[in-house]
C-alpha cells in the first residue's frame, strides 16, 4: 500500500533522513511506501525511523520508541525494560492501541525538555505526582 504525499521541505531534517526522503522520492515518486519491510529495506532505516513513518505518515497503529520514550516510560514506572526494543514490546502489551501513534509525538519533546537524561526538571513537571522517578538521583 502506498499513500500519496506532497513534496516535503527537507531543509530541517538531519542528513540521514534527507537521504532517506530523497531515496523514497526517487523510488516511489509522490507515493509513501506504507509497508514495513519496504521501509526497512532502505539503508540506515530501522524501527526508530520506520515506525513514525508508518504511524504518522500512513496511519498504521504502531508504537515508535526512541531513547526519550524509553526513558520517560521507565521513570514513570509504566514499563520496566532495559532497552528501547524491550520498551516497545512492553508498551505493545500495556498501552491501548489508540495511543500507539501519539505516544512518540507527545513524549519526545517532554523527554527532551522536562524529563531529560541528566538532572530532569522535576520541579516543573506536570505529572510529578504520578511519576515514580525511577533512576532519578538528582533533579532540578
Amino acid at each position: 500500500m502506498y499513500r500519496h504525499s506532497n513534496k516535503a521541505d527537507l531543509h530541517h531534517l538531519p542528513v540521514s533522513r534527507k537521504l532517506f526522503a530523497r531515496e523514497v522520492g526517487r523510488r516511489f515518486g509522490d507515493a509513501l511506501p506504507c509497508d514495513r519491510d519496504v521501509l526497512l529495506s532502505f539503508a540506515d532505516v530501522g524501527p526508530e525511523c520506520a515506525n513514525p513513518v508508518l504511524g504518522v505518515g500512513c496511519g498504521t497503529p504502531v508504537i515508535s520508541v526512541d531513547i526519550h520514550v524509553h526513558r520517560v516510560t521507565g521513570r514513570w514506572g509504566y514499563v520496566k525494560a532495559s532497552t528501547p526494543e524491550k520498551t516497545l514490546a512492553a508498551l505493545e502489551t500495556t498501552l491501548r492501541q489508540r495511543y500507539w501513534i501519539d505516544i512518540n509525538r507527545l513524549l519526545v519533546p517532554f523527554g527532551k525538555h522536562v524529563c531529560t537524561g541528566n538532572r530532569p526538571r522535576c520541579s516543573t513537571c506536570p505529572v510529578l505526582d504520578m511519576c515514580q522517578q525511577i533512576g532519578v538521583t538528582d533533579h532540578r
